[in-house]
């Protein structure tokens, strides 16, 4: 006798739970779109239940603030990256050329796709929430590399503070165009010399060639590429 109402129940359930997912889905494309057309400072929930054609309060049942709204996006797009940043160094059984590996891998990234890279700017990337294996991996690829020899012994915040910093501007520089053509390799370059790579060394690290990644076009980050491209 009890089977109708919990099929009901599990049915509004579904149907609440498609809702949900199509009501976060189009505030995300938004969101997406106006990274397309303004730098993330220059954007505001106005902005974005302007375009979804929503209230602030339907905003508000689903986002406590954008700045929800760019960590959940970048949430997503880690998702995306690491599988990708984890194939680019397979079979590397050196810690500092797999670090530096990853640090061209995002500079060159962020120069094809500057829609991704501006939104790890706007979500502080990386931070804990959506960075987890990123962090994880570098704190690995750190210690390998000073149990290797390659780098100083120094504490793992003090390393991941020397890669994380400059890399992080260096998305930003790229993003906003203000490098030079071999900027990525010239960046990464220094960032293994503070580390206290030898010079020869940290040269033909940065000079391996990356291989090629391809992105399936239903990824956030296919999707973030054709935005870019239509912008």
């Amino acid at each position: 006798m009890n089977d109708k109402p919990e099929k009901a129940v599990d049915h509004r359930k579904t149907v609440a739970a498609r809702r949900r997912a199509e009501m976060e889905s189009r505030l995300f494309l938004v969101a997406l779109r106006l990274l397309t057309e303004k730098l993330p400072n220059e954007i505001s929930i106005n902005d974005v239940i302007r375009q979804a054609d929503v209230s602030r309060g339907t905003f508000y049942s689903y986002f406590d603030s954008l700045d929800q709204v760019f960590l959940a996006l970048l949430t997503k797009l880690a998702e995306d990256m690491a599988p990708a940043a984890d194939c680019l160094i397979v079979g590397i059984p050196d810690g500092a050329t797999r670090i530096a590996t990853v640090i061209r891998f995002l500079l060159h990234f962020s120069r094809r796709a500057p829609l991704c890279g501006k939104l790890m700017m706007q979500s502080g990337w990386p931070i804990v929430q959506s960075a987890n294996m990123f962090l994880a991996n570098l704190q690995r690829d750190v210690g390998l590399a000073t149990e290797q020899g390659t780098f100083d012994k120094m504490h793992g915040s003090v390393a991941a503070n020397l890669i994380i910093g400059p890399t992080r501007d260096g998305i930003q520089a790229m993003v906003l165009g203000q490098t030079i053509p071999d900027y990525a390799e010239q960046l990464t370059l220094r960032i293994l010399l503070s580390l206290g790579m030898d010079r020869a060394a940290a040269e033909h690290a940065v000079a391996l060639p990356l291989l090629e990644v391809t992105w399936q076009p239903d990824s956030l980050v296919g999707q973030m590429l054709k935005m870019g491209e239509r912008g």
